[in-house]
């Protein structure tokens, strides 16, 4: 799978995302590139399937167009995915979950749109990571903040990608960072 991760400096001006690269598909691995389609002011980060981060480049502009914020979006993704063919477990008795989970940022926020389409805010001075390396990124992130030493955003978000990449056998290829501006 793989592990992407935004982390919101403390003073709300800045948001930091990244991920590792590898994709792995059956047996075999391969160097793919960010899991994050970035469409100014917007990032969108997708820890799942490689063809919603597909379906998100293709729709990026009706995905991110006007957009209000969070739960404008997650309507959005929710339609073009489910127009793509994604379904919910037929017995499902709740809301439909697609799969997958995305982190949606832009230089004043960040949000958790999870696999049923419910939204987390991320809080300004803190982190948070999905896909499968997630725990450990989560742990190295609470590890440097807890630290007397204060790391710089792009530096805990690198230092928690390689934590994944180093433990988490799914994780690979290497960190991509970007500062959503």
């Amino acid at each position: 799978m793989s592990v992407i991760v935004v982390v919101r400096a403390s003073d709300g001006r800045s948001t930091w995302v990244g991920s590792d690269t590898l994709i792995c598909g059956g047996n075999l691995k391969q160097d793919y590139g960010p899991k994050w389609v970035v469409h100014a002011p917007w990032a969108i980060g997708v820890a799942g399937h490689l063809r919603t981060v597909n379906l998100i480049e293709q729709n990026i502009e009706g995905l991110t167009g006007s957009l209000k914020g969070a739960y404008d979006f997650a309507l959005r993704a929710r339609e073009i995915m489910k127009s793509d063919g994604y379904q919910g477990e037929p017995d499902e008795r709740g809301p439909v979950a697609l799969g997958g989970t995305l982190i949606l940022a832009n230089s004043a926020g960040a949000w958790v749109i999870g696999a049923d389409f419910s939204i987390t805010t991320v809080s300004p001075g803190t982190a948070w990571a999905e896909g499968s390396g997630r725990e450990i990124a989560l742990g190295a992130i609470h590890a440097l903040q807890s630290l007397e030493t204060v790391f710089a955003p792009d530096d805990v978000l690198r230092r928690a990608i390689d934590a994944a990449m180093a433990l988490d056998i799914n994780c690979g290829g290497h960190p991509w960072i970007h500062e959503v501006a």
